[in-house]
């Protein structure tokens, strides 16, 4: 296996810096973040640091670990480790004859990029954190409203991304609420997705206007023949590397990782520890967001240990 040190560079006005492959060389022409082999004796950082001044002829000032990724191409494995630069000094330029652009969210998406590179894209377009609602009781038929102040109050706090989830809930019930939360969602500027079965939450997301679905690693075999609508991003919880696994072979878009710590929800479930945590993301090939016993307050932790971002409930609801 190849690692590779990659840094993710981003003006203010959000664009990000491509670099085209030069002729004769490993998929020539296609477009990349720009980086370079980890050699000997190098830690990831400092790999990043020389590569990024002999390609771009800059200083790297400040980094902080955006994702780990693994890819398998035919000719070869690489472990790409991400950096988010975010302090420089110098203009990036071509010294060693590179084409480079700078381009939109958009625009990267539409770029002729290299295959082990797609998930950095799908890593850009992520937050750093993911709030999962707190579980409601399934025998309430009324309508919950003082956890409808509780979510008013958590999108006010510029929430990104939420994931409904309401286990135990017959689907007609599910949906009404679904439909109020969109609503709320929407007004916020704020991502949801539904959590539940693939054959009932696919059709309502997208009769609702949801950003995307969520699934337990246990429905992701369901998604097989189902059609997927075009958009939808789609998540998936996991709780081992052989999870993550599944997950990426579903052809999911991003992961939760977890318990990393001890939970008072999941009692019963061993928490992986921060080191296990990693241990099985080094070994992913899509985004995770670590989850369990955590807060916004452990996202440089996270990050410091191969994660997007962090999830979950109880650190991240407002009550």
């Amino acid at each position: 296996m190849i690692r590779v040190a990659v840094g993710v560079l981003q003006r203010d006005d959000g664009k990000t810096l491509l670099m085209q492959r030069l002729p004769g060389t490993f998929r020539e022409g296609q477009w990349e973040f720009p980086g370079g082999k980890i050699e000997a004796g190098e830690d990831s950082l400092q790999a990043l640091v020389r590569e990024l001044r002999e390609e771009l002829g800059i200083k790297v000032c400040n980094a902080r670990p955006r994702i780990t990724l693994c890819h398998a191409y035919p000719e070869k494995t690489v472990l790409l480790e991400v950096w988010q630069v975010t302090q420089f000094t110098g203009q990036p330029h071509n010294p060693e004859g590179h084409k480079l652009r700078w381009v939109t969210l958009a625009e990267l998406g539409r770029s002729r990029m290299l295959d082990a590179d797609g998930p950095i894209i799908k890593s850009l377009e992520l937050p750093d954190t993911y709030v999962i609602t707190p579980p409601l009781a399934p025998d309430d038929a009324s309508e919950p409203v003082q956890w409808l102040k509780q979510l008013e109050r958590t999108l006010d706090q510029g929430v990104s991304l939420l994931q409904l989830r309401c286990p135990g809930w017959s689907l007609a019930r599910f949906a009404r609420l679904a439909k109020t939360v969109v609503r709320h969602c929407d007004a916020s500027g704020t991502k949801l997705l539904l959590n539940g079965d693939p054959g009932q939450v696919l059709s309502l997301s997208e009769k609702l206007g949801a950003a995307g679905c969520h699934f337990p690693v246990r429905f992701l075999d369901r998604l097989t023949g189902l059609r997927r609508p075009g958009g939808l991003l789609i998540g998936a919880s996991c709780h081992s590397e052989a999870e993550l696994a599944a997950a990426a072979r579903a052809d999911v878009d991003f992961c939760v990782l977890g318990p990393v710590l001890p939970t008072v929800s999941h009692p019963q479930r061993s928490a992986l520890s921060w080191t296990g945590f990693e241990d099985a993301v080094r070994k992913a090939t899509v985004p995770v967001f670590a989850l369990g016993g955590l807060a916004v307050g452990d996202l440089e932790t996270a990050w410091q240990h191969g994660a997007q971002g962090v999830a979950g409930i109880s650190g991240f609801w407002t009550r």
